[in-house]
């Protein structure tokens, strides 16, 4: 038998759909602005520019890149979580992205709910826009 040895350099730029897990781990959802996520960064209160399961984004307020800092989340059902996030990247818009760290069993499972019922919200707006 022979075969073609696979070969970890390959060109994936002409492919139609890329890896999504190769930039991020886990799906992102916006929260609306009726209903923001409220977050107070050490001591700087702010809301959340987007949400996944294992992390946040919101607008730098003089956050330093690498750094760990004490975080407030509150979820628009008024379900209030104290953790830690840190700075992984600053983009280009002056935007954290951060992971969040310390989260527990039932507070992961309140953001994995929040970040499924916001998906079937964008969802019904959709649609709603098509009708």
């Amino acid at each position: 038998m022979f075969w073609k040895k696979k070969t970890k350099d390959k060109d994936t730029s002409n492919k139609l759909f890329k890896n999504p897990t190769a930039t991020r781990g886990a799906f992102r959802v916006y929260p609306s602005k009726e209903k923001p996520i409220e977050l107070i960064i050490g001591s700087t209160p702010l809301n959340a520019s987007d949400i996944s399961a294992s992390g946040v984004s919101f607008p730098n307020q003089d956050f330093k890149l690498g750094e760990k800092y004490s975080m407030e989340l509150t979820l628009p059902n008024d379900e209030i979580m104290k953790l830690e996030t840190e700075i992984l990247k600053i983009d280009e818009k002056n935007i954290c992205r951060c992971k969040i760290m310390g989260l527990d069993p039932d507070q992961e499972d309140a953001i994995h709910y929040y970040i499924l019922a916001r998906q079937k919200e964008e969802l019904a707006e959709k649609q709603q826009k098509y009708r």
